[in-house]
């Protein structure tokens, strides 16, 4: 699920950079793609939790 949020953030950040050179420039909204990043870790990690993905617990035994 991070993946493509991620691609989503850095295609965003392409465009308005495309679009508005001198508001948005690339090198100083980088910072965007790591809160994005941390974003989405934490939805993934709660999402995970109330579904009860759990790795460690089996349920075959």
């Amino acid at each position: 699920m991070t993946g493509p949020l991620i691609l989503i953030a850095l295609g965003v950040l392409f465009l308005l950079n495309n679009l508005y050179p001198g508001m948005f420039s690339f090198g100083r909204l980088w910072p965007v793609i790591l809160i994005v990043i941390g974003l989405a870790k934490i939805f993934e990690n709660l999402l995970g939790g109330k579904r009860g993905n759990n790795p460690a617990k089996k349920e075959d035994q």
